[in-house]
């Protein structure tokens, strides 16, 4: 399994409809095959920062979707309410601990 967090920046007076978008996002992500679950975290006090966490059963999982016409569509419509592109980390596990 691996781990996907998703930094946006969004802009003043567009968090309503960042939210819509990122609703639409999820649905669409519910129906790949792969995708277990996500989460939109924002920071405390600061509303504009949004968090996405989702969790993949690999990472051909992940790329699929990433480059999916369902993703670059609701990316371009999404970028309008950013203040910057988004920043993609793609975690796995660690061996390290063991």
């Amino acid at each position: 399994m691996i781990r996907v967090i998703i930094e946006r920046h969004i802009s003043d007076g567009c968090l309503e409809d960042y939210l819509e978008l990122i609703r639409s996002a999820r649905k669409r992500a519910n129906k790949v095959e792969g995708f277990i679950a996500g989460e939109l975290l924002q920071e405390k006090g600061n509303e504009q920062l949004a968090i996405i966490i989702s969790s993949w059963e690999n990472i051909e999982a992940w790329d699929s979707w990433y480059v999916s016409s369902d993703r670059v569509e609701v990316m371009d419509e999404m970028r309008k309410f950013l203040d910057s592109d988004e920043r993609v980390i793609v975690l796995e596990s660690s061996n390290i601990l063991h």
